[in-house]
């Protein structure tokens, strides 16, 4: 169904040409590629997506190292059963939550936007707590903490969960920083 015309919206001219391009290309590569147009017939979406990175890409190292890394973990893939996937999600949703956690670490430890207003805020309120303000800020509702599932009542509390949070937002960071891809390390 052609969402655009049921909802009777139109698009601007000059994007209902591009769009009309774009598909136009796509279908042209359908015929020149046997019926595909992102990969070549036997190409891998690995392969496609290498051969349309540029060797001059800053990060075509990268892509490269994950790409060989990627082939190499899943040439030892097994398939499981219904049964046997559903025993293992229990250890699979508890590796996403630390997975979760550790990217929140990473993220807020290096993007600079997000660590220097991290920084601004945590600062702030070593301020609160230092001049013994930071309870009345919660007790009003001006500052609201939530940790897992819990709101954080006490300043107190809240302190020790920011410091503990710097705390291991560091060392994600570090471990991140130095971990070694072989793949990388044998390309210089």
């Amino acid at each position: 169904a052609d969402h655009v015309s049921m909802t009777d919206r139109r698009f601007e001219v000059g994007y209902a040409a591009a769009f009309e391009a774009f598909t136009e290309v796509l279908e042209s590569r359908k015929e020149g590629l046997g019926g595909s147009w992102f990969t070549a017939p036997g190409e891998s979406s690995r392969e496609a997506f290498m051969r349309r990175v540029k060797r001059s890409d800053p990060a075509y190292e990268i892509y490269a190292a994950y790409s060989a890394e990627h082939t190499e973990r899943w040439a030892g893939a097994k398939a499981l059963t219904l049964d046997a996937a559903m025993a293992e999600m229990p250890e699979v949703e508890r590796k996403y939550q630390l997975e979760c956690a550790e990217y929140g670490n990473v993220l807020f430890g290096l993007s600079d936007e997000f660590s220097s207003a991290g920084k601004i805020e945590q600062e702030q309120l070593a301020k609160l707590a230092d001049l013994g303000k930071l309870q009345a800020q919660l007790d009003s509702g001006a500052y609201v903490a939530i940790e897992g599932a819990e709101k954080i009542r006490q300043a107190e509390v809240l302190t020790k969960a920011v410091e503990a949070f710097e705390t291991g937002k560091d060392k994600a960071v570090d471990a991140v920083l130095a971990t070694k891809l072989p793949a990388l390390d044998r390309k210089k």
